[in-house]
């Protein structure tokens, strides 16, 4: 069997020349030479012997934001994911520990995990699992997600975070580091073993403020008396809530008024619709407010004390 030494190796590798990252760490290449020729009228050939190499494992590696723009997150959320791709590119089996991105803020967010998704590509807590390792095989890859809560008291409009994996198959993370694994040597590629990459989120300071007021018909409350309620929905801060749906109940000792639902003072006249059991429910679509738009929707209904 031949070998090359480790200073060889890393000139190889340093050079860019040799290493087929497609061949599978481990492999033999084997070579004969042969030969022919004639004497005196008769052919003959001869063989050379065997000469075979190992083909090295380069330790290549890399990690990539999926989100290709910030993810938007409110004060106070929990278990907000980004989400990465670590990929095994070298030509063996690997091991990778897990860390935070080096350059990520410590006091941004809270409650920092690494998962690994189950395949569908959506952070699921009931699905994915928590990790800090993973085994990746050579030319394979894997989606993972880095999570945190996003504090209440936040204040920067958006912070980096992310996840740094670290083969440890060779100790030392410089760009030709080698280990002998008998047969053939596992050594470190460009990357050092070490790959890491950074996603963002972005604070959006949105949120929907609900008023509720109530008239008497009476100046005391009692049997026969009328309520009316009003609730206003408005947007603080700047920008889209979609799906807004407002839900009131009707309060227990008191009877709906048939028809008296109105949205933005215009009659819904539909009460089966809105109404079900002593459950108000009335969508309003999406709510965009801009620094001149401030919308507002109004929702109303009667109830008659019993």
């Amino acid at each position: 069997m031949v070998r090359f030494g480790v200073g060889i190796l890393l000139s190889m590798i340093c050079g860019g020349v040799l290493w087929a990252q497609g061949v599978a760490a481990g492999t033999p290449i084997v070579n004969i030479a042969q030969l022919t020729y004639d004497m005196n009228g008769t052919s003959y050939t001869a063989q050379s012997n065997s000469v075979t190499d190992i083909v090295d494992q380069i330790i290549s590696l890399d990690m990539v934001c999926q989100d290709t723009t910030p993810v938007d997150v409110q004060k106070g959320e929990t278990q907000r994911a980004l989400t990465l791709m670590l990929s095994n590119t070298g030509n063996g089996n690997d091991h990778y520990n897990l860390t935070f991105d080096t350059n990520s803020s410590t006091t941004d967010v809270s409650n920092r995990q690494i998962w690994l998704d189950d395949g569908d590509g959506i952070f699921n807590t009931a699905s994915d699992t928590q990790i800090s390792d993973l085994n990746l095989s050579a030319d394979s890859n894997a989606t993972l997600f880095f999570v945190s809560d996003i504090p209440a008291n936040a204040s920067w409009s958006t912070t980096s975070h992310g996840i740094r994996a670290e083969s440890d198959i060779v100790p030392g993370t410089n760009p030709g580091d080698a280990v002998n694994l008998g047969s053939y040597f596992a050594v470190n590629g460009f990357e050092g073993g070490v790959e890491s990459a950074l996603c963002t989120y972005r604070l959006i300071d949105l949120s929907l403020q609900l008023t509720k007021t109530a008239t008497l018909s009476s100046p005391q409350l009692y049997i026969g008396t009328t309520i009316h309620y009003t609730i206003t929905a408005s947007v603080v801060g700047l920008g889209t809530l979609d799906n807004v749906v407002i839900t009131d109940l009707i309060p227990t000792g008191t009877s709906y008024v048939a028809n008296s639902l109105k949205l933005d003072s215009t009659p819904l006249n539909n009460d089966p619709l809105y109404i079900v059991g002593n459950t108000v429910t009335v969508p309003v679509g999406s709510m965009t407010q801009t620094t001149s738009v401030h919308p507002v929707h109004t929702l109303e209904f009667d109830v008659v004390v019993q």
